[in-house]
């Protein structure tokens, strides 16, 4: 199967077909030139993009429009300029781009000014070759879909305005999702058509009171000048008495100036009857009954083309026009007839006698109504063009102007958004409480309120930034309305401890202890993070820590194996440098515990209260009594399933409770552990084994080994306990039971 280069075959087809449009564009026509009014039987003459502008018969009403058809030679050069980048290809597209737009823009401009200049009735538009409709169609759709395609450019090279986009289609999923499901209207949209709907109003609002405007002058214009003829008309024929010789030199004049007219009339009538009635215009009255005017005794035009029914009058057609002279009528609208597309001015031609002015017939000068109004005509097309013009410019205008003031706010959004999201992240126990996890971007480039607004907001994030740190996670994901109830929840805990902080602190200035142990502290608290656990507070050199989870005895138990790990680096830093070593202690305890808000009104926090939390503070202070580095308890002992390699440690009271607990020192991961590691916990719970059964001597050779061997603490501490019975013998009842004094 033949397969098809899509990106090659885009970049052949937008500049061939671009190209041979152009080309099509200037050698098809344009428009045509004006009609002749007065002679219907004349030819309309085409007009071309290549000719128009050496039209001399189209009057451009200024040279500067002129000069501007000349413009239309640009489209055979944007052809040019396609037909040479389909061979170099370095042309860039945006050039591209705007040559074919420019020339579109000019070709439409061109052809909406010849209809403005030339389209003097609705017959021109009548007379259009179907081929001008579809190629003014064709270059009107080219044109605004290159404007929608700029704009979709521009957008989409906008990495912010890709961003909200994103943001966008997230809510529209959201929003699917949901049963009630509100439509939103966005502020763009919003902007838009407001814009679009208040300037359509106003071009409307334009259009008819400009188009009424000019009308009614028209009107009034064309009807002082219809009624001065028909009177001055009449006024010939009563100074001529009748006489044919004066009245046709009047005619033949008013035929002459006729042709030079903007409106010219149709023709001018003198119908007469042919009875001698002694009628007088004073003594008329409704009942008055009128002659026949039958006689068409003079006319402007050629008798015999002078349709039959227009050469008499019917006695209601005389009394009709004789009612508008007595009224006044005549002096404000002509009779129109609708079915002719005529209008006539009418006025009594009279001869003056002692009795009065005898009426003899009308005076009629009739106007073609296309004819009359072509001005008005002209001036409507001119109007609604522009007005077309405009409005598809404001559109265009209104899309960058909703995009220039919604876009700063999107943004806006779009970065609150995005640190509302981190938070929310946060809160919801998914992510790690830093500094760094909270951003906001201030991408307003605008100096108004808008860029105001994002400082403000900008602010306030560097204030929740820097508050972060001091707020506990378990605060930030249930610090919430209904989180202020306490709740019971199983939980692991481990608290660590600086050995000797009190005494460290001595002899230092206050800045190196508090960068000494921000230092430490940020060591555990990124381990605790990375293994799934969340700091609770921090109390001096103390930090207490818990974990949640299926797994949360295996993470707590490994965070302190890697706390210990990196101690020990830290350890060996220290000796390079010359300065003293730290040395911590790790308690680690599991069970349930009650978990909710406690504090005051004016100052909360989430914590842990319960026998679980206090016996691991209890467990992380015994390091000090054994000389170990990490005590669990029996209960976390249980859920490690032998993951890690761990002694029993011994089996105690701590101070505040009277239950005896099993206690174990985790030495290391199984699948790290080394022999040496098995050989202490071996020795060791050898020697534990015979201490419980007071058989000392051999509780004291598996001590004394292990001690000697690995430096163990641990046994050092049971050698001195050893010796000590040996001196003082327990009870006979003793259980091996230690009662711890410390905390």
């Amino acid at each position: 199967m033949l397969k098809i280069n899509k990106q090659l075959f885009f970049f052949y087809f937008c500049r061939i077909f671009s190209a041979l449009a152009l080309a099509a564009l200037f050698v098809l026509p344009l428009g045509m030139m004006q009609i002749t009014l007065n002679d219907p039987n004349s030819i309309s003459t085409l007009l071309f993009p290549y000719t128009v502008a050496f039209i001399k018969d189209v009057n451009f009403y200024a040279p500067v429009l002129q000069l501007l058809f000349y413009s239309i030679y640009f489209l055979p050069l944007t052809f040019v300029v396609l037909v040479i980048s389909i061979f170099v290809k370095k042309i860039p597209q945006k050039l591209l781009y705007f040559l074919v737009l420019i020339s579109l823009t000019i070709y439409l401009f061109c052809g909406i000014s010849c209809m403005i200049i030339c389209a003097n009735t609705s017959l021109w538009f009548k007379s259009l070759p179907l081929i001008i409709y579809i190629t003014f169609g064709f270059a009107i759709i080219s044109h605004l879909a290159l404007s929608i395609l700029g704009i979709i450019n521009i957008r989409l090279n906008n990495p912010q305005y890709a961003e909200y986009k994103v943001l966008r289609q997230e809510e529209i999923e959201k929003s699917k999702n949901k049963k009630n499901n509100d439509k939103k209207t966005s502020l763009k949209t919003k902007l838009t058509l407001f814009i679009i709907g208040t300037i359509s109003i106003i071009l409307f609002s334009f259009m008819v009171l400009i188009l009424r405007r000019y009308q009614n002058l028209i009107t009034e214009t064309v009807t002082e000048a219809g009624r001065t003829t028909a009177e001055q008309t009449a006024a010939i024929y009563e100074t001529a008495e009748g006489k044919y010789e004066k009245i046709l030199y009047f005619f033949n004049q008013q035929k002459k100036s006729n042709e030079y007219a903007d409106t010219p009339f149709e023709r001018i009538d003198i119908i007469i009857s042919s009875v001698n009635a002694q009628i007088f215009m004073e003594e008329i009255t409704a009942d008055t009954e009128l002659p026949p005017f039958d006689v068409f005794a003079y006319t402007t035009g050629k008798a015999l083309e002078v349709p039959a029914e227009e050469k008499t009058l019917s006695n209601e057609q005389a009394a009709d026009y004789i009612k508008r002279y007595q009224t006044g009528a005549y002096r404000k609208t002509p009779i129109y007839n609708k079915a002719n597309g005529t209008c006539k001015f009418v006025y009594p031609v009279t001869l003056p006698r002692k009795k009065g002015s005898k009426l003899v017939g009308f005076s009629i000068v009739t106007y073609r109504e296309d004819v009359l109004m072509k001005p008005y005509f002209q001036t409507k097309v001119a109007v609604f063009a522009l007005s077309a013009v405009f409005f598809y410019l404001a559109v265009i205008l209104s899309i960058f102007l909703s995009d220039y003031i919604a876009n700063p706010l999107l943004f806006l959004r779009s970065n609150v958004r995005k640190t509302s999201k981190s938070l929310s992240v946060m809160m919801s126990g998914k992510g790690t409480v830093t500094s760094d996890t909270i951003q906001f971007e201030d991408t307003i480039k605008t100096r108004d309120e808008i860029k105001d607004l994002s400082t403000e907001i900008g602010d306030m994030v560097s204030l929740i930034r820097g508050m972060v740190p001091y707020i506990s996670f378990s605060t930030l994901k249930h610090a919430d309305a209904e989180s202020k109830r306490s709740i019971n929840r199983e939980l692991c805990f481990l608290f660590t401890d600086i050995r000797g902080f009190t005494t460290l602190c001595e002899g230092r200035a206050p800045k190196e202890i508090v960068s000494l142990l921000n230092h430490y502290l940020d060591i555990e608290t990124e381990i605790i993070h990375k293994n799934g656990g969340d700091i609770d507070k921090f109390v001096g050199d103390e930090m207490m820590a818990f974990f949640a989870g299926p797994r949360k005895e295996y993470n707590a138990c490994k965070a302190a194996m890697e706390i210990r790990a990196a101690m020990k680096e830290q350890q060996q830093l220290s000796k390079e440098k010359g300065k003293e070593v730290i040395q911590i202690g790790i308690g680690i305890n599991t069970g349930n515990v009650v978990f909710g808000s406690v504090g005051s009104k004016t100052r909360m926090d989430f914590t842990s209260i319960g026998d679980t939390v206090n016996l691991a503070a209890r467990l992380e202070g015994a390091n000090k009594a054994y000389g170990s580095k990490s005590i669990i308890s029996e209960a976390v002992y249980d859920k490690l399933n032998n993951t890690f390699v761990c002694r029993e440690l011994d089996f105690i009271t701590v101070k505040g409770k009277s239950e005896p607990v099993r206690i174990y020192e985790i030495l290391q991961l199984k699948s790290k552990s080394a022999e040496k590691l098995d050989e202490i916990k071996t020795l060791f719970e050898f020697g534990l084994h015979y201490y419980r059964n007071k058989q000392w001597d051999k509780s004291e050779q598996y001590f004394n080994q292990c001690y000697t061997k690995f430096h163990d603490l641990p046994s050092k501490v049971f050698l001195e306990r050893i010796h000590h019975f040996k001196l003082v013998p327990p009870p006979a009842k003793w259980d091996g039971v230690f009662e711890m004094k410390v905390k």
